[in-house]
């Protein structure tokens, strides 16, 4: 009878120690917050941890996030996040991140990461084809699910993100471009800041002028984008906006001082979807976290 009771013992406090040890594996940090937050659904007064996967809803007041890996966000009131150990999906409203090359923020499907230390993000998600981001203290990197490289961010110049289903029949990773073409035929895109060696004929007549560029990406995970031209033509500025009727009307944007297109191929969906990417000039806030 001892005995039993022993192994009965000894089998509820490896439960215990097991219970324990899972528990604060999940655990990723705490919220922390003055106003009205809820966690999955509950309302939570102060502080409170939250557990990969947990989804994060603010009300009227500014929620802070600290996670175990060292970086902290600032949720604005209005905003809808879910966390996880290695990233957060922001699903509406603004937040304002450090520590992007340890926590990077997934916007409709594309990954913002820092592609410097402790690069600052202020990311604002408008509906699910539509979102804004602005760097501080470092460059950010924007790229696609399998890690096509769509935009960088650098501090001081925000970009605005419209998705929307390229139109039938619209080649695989089409790009408009504009820059200026150095003597080695490449190109750094003007809004995006991205590179990209040009590949072509007579390009070597275009050498040190700035132009606009469209083409098809050979390799979207070439560092840098192969991109064969289809065409290629001098411009003044890249500070103009494509003429009317340049861009595909699936990708039409109302503001901006120019933008680029690429069009992706969802795999196992044969779906092309637009990035259109606008460069709107000074962020729209400046994105001071903690």
């Amino acid at each position: 009878m001892i005995l039993q009771l022993r192994s009965a013992i000894a089998l509820l406090t490896c439960w215990c120690l097991l219970t324990t040890v899972s528990a604060a594996a999940a655990n990723i940090g705490l919220v922390i917050t003055n106003g009205d937050v809820q966690v999955d659904g509950m309302s939570v007064p102060g502080s409170a941890v939250i557990f990969s996967g947990s989804r994060i809803a603010t009300g009227d007041g500014i929620t802070n996030l600290r996670f175990s890996d060292g970086t902290s966000a600032l949720m604005r009131p209005g905003t809808q996040m879910t966390v996880y150990r290695e990233h957060s999906v922001l699903l509406q409203g603004v937040t304002m991140q450090r520590g992007l090359d340890r926590h990077p923020i997934i916007a409709n499907g594309l990954r913002i990461s820092g592609a410097t230390p402790n690069a600052a993000v202020l990311v604002g998600v408008k509906d699910e084809s539509h979102f804004d981001v602005a760097a501080q203290g470092g460059d950010l990197e924007v790229r696609t699910s399998k890690g096509n490289l769509v935009a960088r961010v650098i501090p001081g110049r925000d970009l605005s993100f419209t998705i929307s289903q390229a139109p039938a029949g619209t080649p695989q990773n089409e790009v408009q471009l504009c820059g200026r073409l150095g003597d080695n035929n490449q190109l750094s895109d003007f809004y995006t800041t991205v590179d990209y060696q040009l590949q072509g004929t007579e390009l070597e007549r275009f050498h040190g002028k700035t132009v606009e560029v469209s083409g098809l990406v050979v390799n979207p995970s070439a560092t840098p984008n192969v991109v064969n031209v289809s065409s290629i033509r001098n411009v003044k500025t890249c500070a103009v906006a494509a003429a009317p009727g340049a861009a595909p009307a699936a990708a039409r944007i109302a503001s901006g001082v120019g933008l680029l297109l690429i069009a992706l191929a969802l795999a196992g969906l044969g779906v092309g979807i637009y990035y259109a990417v606008t460069s709107q000039g000074a962020p729209p806030a400046t994105p001071i976290v903690p």
